[in-house]
C-alpha cells in the first residue's frame, strides 16, 4: 500500500511538472494568487512583463507587483480586477496600461474566481499583452477619420470647382449676352434710321390719297386703310427699335415702389377688368425707397404685366409682391467679385409678379430676354419688351429673373438696391 501511494505520489508530482511545464509554455503570462492577493504561482512570461526574480514574486502582492493605470492614472484599490474577483465578482475583465522600464503596455486582464476546496478560495489571473492590437486600431481610428475628413474636404473642392465653373459659366453667358445685345442694337438703330424716313414718307402718300379718293370708291379706301395700319405698325416696331439701340439717359429719384407698381396697375386697370383678371397685391410694411426711374420702371412694370395678361386669356390672377430680403448666398451677380451686382449681406428690395397663365416650355424660358424672341404669333409682338425690361433694370443696377412651368404660371422676379441717403 505505501509503495503504491508513493508512486501515485510521485505519478501526480510528474503529471503537475508536465502540466506546469505545458502552462508556463503558454505565451499568454497566468498568475494564481490565494485569497489574500499573495502569489502562489505564475508562469514563466509572467516573470518577463513585470521584470522581477523568483523570489520577488513567490508571496508578494498582485497588487504591488502589478499596478494598473486608466489613462495615466493609477487605478484606485477597489477597482483593480484582482481584488474584484477576490470580493466576489466571478470573472473580472478589463483593458489597463501597466508601466514596463521600455514603455507603457496595455493589458487584457480576466481575473477568475476558483473554489479549491469548501475553505480555500483562489483566483486565476490571464494576463495578455494587446499593445500592438491597440495601436493598431487606434491607428485604424485615425486613418478612418483621416479618410473621412479628407473625402469631406474633397466633397467640398469639388462643390467649390462645380460652384466657381455654373458661375464662369453663367458670367461667360452674360458677356455673350452683352456682345450680342451690343451688336443688335447697333443693327437695329443703323436699320431703324433707314427704314424710319421711308415710312414716313409712304405714311404722307397715303394721307395724301385718302383725301384725293371720292366716296364711290370706297374699295379704294379700305386699301389705304390696311395700308395705313402696315406702315404703323411697321413705325412701331422701328420705335422699339430705336428705344432698345439708343439708352435713354435715367432721371432717378428715390420713390416708393409700391406707388410706382399701383400707378402701372392703373394704368392697364380696364385690361385686366375685361380679361377678368383678379388682382392681388401683397406688400410688406415700411418699406424703404429705391432710386429709380419711376417713367421707365412703369414701363418695365407695364410690359410684364401685359406679357402676364395675354398668358391668361381666359381669366386668372395676378399677384404683386414686395418684400424686403437679406442675400446670404452666392448666386450669379451676388457675391463678392467687383463684378457681382449686389454683395453678399446685402439687403434688397425684391418685386415679384406673378400670373397663373400658360406658362413658358423648359426649352424657351432662357431665350425670353433675347432681343426679337417672342412666343406670341406672327404680327402679335416684335420680342423686345423682355429685352428692353432686362437693359432697362439692369441699368438700375438691379437683376431681373424669371421662372415658369408650362401650364402652370410665370413668376417674374426684380430685385433693386435699397436708397441710402447721402451722409
Amino acid at each position: 500500500m505505501t509503495l503504491d501511494a508513493d508512486a501515485e505520489r510521485r505519478a501526480l508530482r510528474t503529471k503537475l511538472e508536465k502540466l506546469e511545464l505545458a502552462i508556463s509554455a503558454v505565451i499568454d503570462p497566468i498568475v494564481w494568487v490565494d485569497a489574500q492577493g499573495r502569489i502562489e504561482w505564475f508562469s514563466a512570461p509572467f516573470r518577463r512583463l513585470v521584470e522581477k526574480a523568483d523570489t520577488e514574486l513567490l508571496g508578494a502582492m498582485l497588487l504591488t507587483v502589478l499596478p494598473l493605470e486608466e489613462r495615466g492614472q493609477l487605478l484606485p484599490e477597489g477597482a483593480h480586477p484582482v481584488l474584484r474577483a477576490l470580493h466576489g465578482q466571478p470573472n473580472a475583465m478589463g483593458h489597463y496600461e501597466f508601466r514596463r522600464s521600455d514603455r507603457t503596455a496595455i493589458l487584457e486582464i480576466l481575473a477568475a474566481r476558483v473554489q479549491v476546496s469548501k475553505q480555500e478560495l483562489s483566483t486565476v489571473v490571464a494576463i495578455r499583452d494587446v499593445t500592438e492590437r491597440k495601436q493598431a486600431e487606434e491607428l485604424v481610428k485615425r486613418l478612418a477619420a483621416a479618410a473621412t475628413l479628407s473625402a469631406e474636404a474633397e466633397r467640398r473642392r469639388a462643390a467649390e470647382l462645380d460652384k466657381a465653373y455654373q458661375e464662369l459659366k453663367e458670367t461667360q453667358a452674360m458677356l455673350v449676352q452683352a456682345e450680342k445685345m451690343a451688336a443688335v442694337g447697333q443693327l437695329a438703330s443703323g436699320i431703324a434710321h433707314e427704314v424710319k424716313n421711308p415710312l414716313g414718307i409712304i405714311l404722307q402718300g397715303v394721307s395724301y390719297l385718302e383725301l384725293e379718293i371720292t366716296p364711290e370708291q370706297g374699295k379704294l379706301h379700305e386699301v389705304l386703310q390696311m395700308m395705313k395700319e402696315a406702315v404703323r405698325r411697321s413705325d412701331k416696331i422701328v420705335r422699339d427699335l430705336l428705344n432698345f439701340s439708343r439708352q435713354a439717359p435715367l432721371v432717378s429719384k428715390p420713390e416708393d415702389m409700391a406707388t410706382v407698381i399701383n400707378d402701372a396697375l392703373n394704368l392697364v386697370e380696364k385690361q385686366l377688368t375685361l380679361k377678368d383678371i383678379t388682382v392681388t397685391r401683397a406688400y410688406a410694411p415700411n418699406l424703404p425707397a429705391v432710386l429709380i426711374d419711376d417713367n421707365q420702371m412703369k414701363q418695365v412694370l407695364i410690359n410684364i404685366i401685359l406679357n402676364a395678361l395675354h398668358a391668361m386669356p381666359n381669366g386668372g390672377e395676378l399677384t404683386l409682391r414686395l418684400f424686403l430680403k437679406q442675400l446670404d448666398q452666392g448666386q450669379p451677380g451676388v457675391g463678392r467679385r467687383t463684378s457681382d451686382v449686389f454683395k453678399l449681406g446685402q439687403t434688397v428690395l425684391v418685386c415679384e409678379i406673378a400670373d397663373t397663365g400658360t406658362g413658358i416650355p423648359e426649352d424657351v424660358l432662357g431665350k425670353v430676354f433675347d432681343p426679337f424672341f417672342t412666343t406670341k404669333p406672327a404680327g402679335e409682338g416684335t420680342g423686345l419688351g423682355l429685352a428692353i425690361t432686362r437693359e432697362i433694370v439692369e441699368r438700375h443696377r438691379g437683376r431681373i429673373e424669371i421662372a415658369s412651368q408650362k401650364g402652370r404660371g410665370t413668376t417674374l422676379k426684380i430685385t433693386l438696391p435699397i436708397y441710402e441717403a447721402p451722409a
